[in-house]
């Protein structure tokens, strides 16, 4: 992957339905099942544009029909399944949760910018700092599970307007 920085959100979701194929193409070659719920879930994720509380996928889905409606708590395990198979990130100080931007790699870590004002937030493609981050650690002893590295501020726009 090469190391720079995603400057739109859906740079590589490019609309939800392409990007619900993308991952049903993934879960396929992975051997794994993506269910209804979780192809709704997903797109929902991948449709919003910002980051997405569960709470508010939930509703969209308990306001919606199909797959999912009568049955939240579905919801929940939805995520869990897309972020434990790396389809979704989600953003630990915000709460909240993105499409991947590679829905086609291997769960991974990565930075985020997260705009206070906006709440957009923007994959900042680096392997370098996650390198970084990764080897650091190890060299204080520490064997590193995951990362999750959340920067916080104003976008270009924001602080444009500001």
């Amino acid at each position: 992957m090469a190391s720079h920085a995603c400057i739109d959100p859906k740079h590589h979701v490019h609309d939800a339905s392409g990007f619900v194929h993308a991952v049903e193409r993934a879960c396929h070659e992975r051997g794994l099942r993506l269910t209804p719920i979780r192809a709704r879930v997903l797109g929902l994720i991948a449709d919003g544009g910002k980051p997405l509380k569960a709470y508010d996928l939930l509703e969209q889905v308990r306001s919606g029909e199909g797959a999912g409606a009568a049955a939240p708590p579905t919801v929940y395990r939805a995520l869990d399944f897309l972020l434990a198979n790396g389809f979704i990130h989600k953003l630990e100080s915000v709460n909240a949760f993105v499409a991947c931007h590679h829905p086609n790699t291997a769960q991974h870590s990565v930075p985020f910018l997260i705009c206070d004002q906006c709440h957009n937030a923007v994959e900042l493609e680096d392997e370098h700092v996650v390198a970084q981050l990764d080897e650091r650690a190890r060299a204080l002893g520490f064997m590193p599970q995951a990362q999750t590295l959340e920067v916080h501020g104003l976008c270009a726009d924001c602080a444009r307007a500001a």
